[in-house]
């Protein structure tokens, strides 16, 4: 796996600049040290092998794919596995270089948080969204947890977890109705959102829509594989 068309490069000093943002702007602590190691080395980018491939005339014959606990399966009933697309990039206006940006297209890590933890009120807290995976066009999201208890653990959170047509039987209402039980409740209705504890509550509810992919973000990258992609004809 390599990224291509990556931003500027970072420096500590950078580094420290974005977690002061990711502070002021969502409460974030501080980042893990291998997934600041990462953006040292390649400030996020597209994922190649994958959709970065894609032309008008082909299409991309490999894919960057991870494990979950979620079950898809195909037609001939073999199973599905996301693939990665694009890790988010780093861009602080006042300290970088706008002439060796080579794609303007590519996510912003901190616009990206802001969108799913803001405009749409996706993330739990202390869950920062890192890259897009599956499809270039959808939402779905690998994350980060900055939470004491599972600090540096990946998250990934299926798009499509609401949609009518589920995939995954009752994977995301049992996990619900665990959140319910052990609050001792049986229904939204009967969250108080505007309690200490109401919000406890509607941030394990949205936890229930994410799914841990890896101990770690070192752990989650040497658990990728490359895989051939199967074209129907």
């Amino acid at each position: 796996m390599k990224l291509v068309h990556s931003f500027p490069s970072l420096t500590e000093n950078l580094i420290t600049k974005l977690e002061t943002i990711l502070q002021k702007e969502f409460g974030y602590p501080s980042i893990p040290n291998d997934y600041k190691e990462f953006l040292l080395k390649s400030n996020g980018g597209y994922v190649s092998p994958g959709y970065v491939e894609d032309t008008e005339i082909t299409q991309h014959q490999k894919e960057v794919v991870f494990e979950t606990p979620l079950k898809w399966v195909k037609n001939n009933n073999e199973p599905v596995k996301p693939c990665l697309v694009a890790f988010f990039v780093v861009w602080l206006e006042n300290d970088m270089n706008e002439s060796e940006v080579e794609d303007w297209d590519m996510s912003e890590l901190v616009a990206s948080n802001e969108h799913s933890k803001l405009d749409f009120d996706i993330l739990p807290n202390n869950m920062m969204s890192i890259a897009k995976c599956s499809h270039p066009d959808c939402a779905d999201m690998l994350c980060i947890s900055l939470d004491e208890k599972e600090y540096g653990s990946i998250y990934y959170n299926y798009g499509l977890c609401n949609h009518p047509a589920n995939f995954h039987g009752n994977f995301y209402q049992n996990r619900i109705e665990k959140v319910f039980e052990e609050y001792n409740i049986d229904s939204y209705e009967q969250i108080d959102e505007e309690t200490i504890k109401g919000q406890e509550v509607i941030d394990h509810i949205k936890r229930a829509y994410f799914v841990k992919v890896g101990n770690s973000f070192s752990e989650f990258l040497e658990s990728c594989k490359v895989i051939e992609v199967e074209r129907e004809i």
